[in-house]
């Protein structure tokens, strides 16, 4: 069963544990019922191995989930966010939930944290995840060679790095091109232009901790996706939402501005009404209400780059 200490400090953490009533109360509210029908299908589901060794660190773990029928089917891979230094898989079983009755195989990954790594090794990490399943979901009924790689904030500048840089999966004998197409949520993917939104907007010590996520300022590019654009990228999604106040949407725009300019396949969604956190709901719980629709929106592209085989 998920921790409910974990939850509790997650939803604290975003800003999502309702005190008093507020304009965003309504949606606060949303976010708990979320969690806790995640929770719930945790527990419950019977297609589910928790807690699979990707590797020897601490937090090199996963959860696969399959849908109750099917072989072969394809597979999408979700690294979750935190800002580099906090949350768990056990937080996203909606991802599941939600995208194994379209037919899905779901992994979902833990990975080290900063301050005990740097850049790179988180994305190390999720590079042997993407290994791991590449040599072992076939098991679970997933198709290795019709994987998708999904990843919500730093989760999303993970996967676009080693989407980009050859280097993370050369180190485990494989191609970039094992990831048939990456879907980018809220993903800080210029962050040269995220420090600057930061120190204008927050505080220069939030800014200095991001480069420290990063190793340092002569490691920032390196880190930084933008500088890794080019022509043989895997179809990629950028989904991000207008109000996003954290990773402001000039970031998206920029870093598809410059996939397209390379002649990378890239297709850019901007959300209406949706920031940094509330585009998960979109992916957790549609409403005809709203108009962001991440979950249609990322089967269909799933759908579409796994069938071009």
């Amino acid at each position: 069963m998920i921790p409910i200490v974990s939850t509790l400090v997650a939803l604290i953490a975003l800003g999502f544990v309702v005190t008093r009533k507020g304009p965003a109360w309504k949606l606060r509210w949303q976010f708990v019922r979320a969690f806790r029908a995640g929770r719930k299908f945790y527990a419950t589901y019977p297609h589910i191995a928790k807690d699979i060794a990707y590797g020897d660190r601490p937090r090199q773990k996963l959860d696969v989930y399959w849908p109750p029928s099917g072989e072969r089917l394809p597979v999408m891979l979700f690294v979750h966010g935190g800002s580099w230094s906090w949350g768990d898989k056990t937080l996203y079983p909606l991802v599941a939930a939600h995208y194994a009755p379209h037919g899905f195989v779901v992994v979902v990954i833990n990975y080290s944290h900063y301050p005990h790594v740097t850049f790179p090794t988180f994305v190390e990490d999720a590079a042997a995840a993407i290994a791991w399943v590449v040599r072992h979901i076939d098991a679970y009924h997933g198709d290795p060679d019709r994987l998708v790689a999904s990843g919500h904030s730093a989760g999303g500048h993970i996967l676009s790095l080693i989407a980009l840089d050859e280097r993370y999966l050369a180190a485990h004998g494989l191609t970039r091109d094992v990831l048939r197409g990456l879907i980018a949520i809220s993903a800080p993917t210029d962050l040269g232009l995220l420090v600057q939104h930061l120190q204008a907007n927050l505080t220069a010590a939030s800014a200095e901790v991001l480069i420290a996520i990063m190793g340092g300022s002569d490691r920032l590019p390196q880190a930084d996706p933008i500088h890794l654009a080019r022509r043989d990228a895997p179809p990629i999604q950028i989904v991000h939402g207008v109000e996003d106040t954290l990773v402001p949407i000039e970031v998206a725009r920029r870093f598809a501005a410059a996939l397209k300019a390379a002649g990378a396949p890239v297709e850019l969604l901007e959300y209406e009404r949706a920031d940094h956190y509330s585009i998960l709901l979109d992916g957790a719980r549609p409403r005809s209400k709203r108009p962001t629709r991440l979950l249609l929106d990322s089967v269909e592209f799933m759908q579409r780059v796994t069938q071009q085989l």
